[in-house]
């Protein structure tokens, strides 16, 4: 598959991610710590595109998408019930959906580089990986969103009424009555996974299923090259981001200190 980037130049050292993040001139924004986001993918041909907008996904066309994605939402609301340690409310769960890998409408994203950058670098070492980096405030500057500027989190009207449309069905003739721009959410860091990996996701929307330069000018793309991968993982482990400081679980500890002791 042909990239559908243009590199904006390789990674093969963390410090060329420094490097990368200085020389774009968007980490000199107010609120950068923010605004600005990363996203590592194992293979960089991937374009970004969320779940339920991806070729895998059975349903092609918009009405039978948001049918499907209301029947997985609705179940997995009512099977989860006893499972998660709190009631959650629409937005909650969908991001949950997202973080345990239901298809949804969400793009994962991170306000920490070195997250970003080990997602890129964690597997699949015979394929060139990639990291991209925006400001997300330049998705509603690029899509001249009408009625919004900024961040939005999940209470913003725009998303609370999205979640209507795919929990209550509301609106459910129209698939077309989400936002006409592709949202950027900040959610609330209920979850460990989330507050691990400062969590944010881009929303996507009929006509704009994947994110490209025409939605965000401020996109970057850099090349992860396969042979970089695993010197790239050594060094964020010295760094102390690994399998257990993404995920926080009891697996990934085990697995975090197997490859310390390089136990297979």
């Amino acid at each position: 598959m042909a990239d559908p980037f243009d590199s904006d130049g390789d990674i093969t050292h963390v410090v060329h991610l420094l490097e990368k993040i200085d020389a774009s001139g968007l980490a000199t924004s107010s609120e950068a710590h923010l605004r600005i986001w990363y996203r590592g993918q194992v293979k960089k041909e991937w374009p970004l595109r969320p779940g339920v907008y991806r070729d895998t996904f059975p349903a092609t066309t918009e009405p039978d998408r948001l049918h499907l994605e209301r029947k997985l939402a609705q179940d997995f609301r009512v099977e989860s019930a006893g499972i998660l340690a709190r009631s959650a409310d629409d937005a909650e769960l969908y991001f949950i959906q997202q973080h345990y890998r239901m298809p949804t409408r969400l793009l994962d994203w991170t306000a920490h580089p070195l997250a970003g950058l080990y997602f890129a670098v964690k597997d699949h070492d015979t394929t060139d990986g990639a990291l991209f980096m925006m400001d997300a405030f330049g998705l509603a500057e690029t899509q001249n969103a009408e009625g919004f500027r900024g961040l939005a989190t999940s209470r913003h009207r725009f998303f609370k009424d999205s979640m209507q449309r795919i929990y209550l069905g509301v609106g459910w003739g129209d698939p077309f009555c989400f936002p006409t721009f592709i949202l950027p959410l900040r959610p609330d860091h209920f979850d460990r996974r989330m507050i691990l990996q400062r969590s944010c996701f881009t929303f996507h929307v009929p006509d704009h299923g994947t994110l490209t330069k025409n939605e965000n000018r401020t996109l970057r793309s850099f090349c992860i090259p396969a042979k970089a991968k695993a010197d790239l993982r050594r060094q964020l482990f010295l760094l102390g981001v690994d399998e257990f400081s993404i995920y926080g679980d009891l697996e990934s500890l085990s697995k975090r200190l197997k490859d310390a002791y390089n136990v297979p």
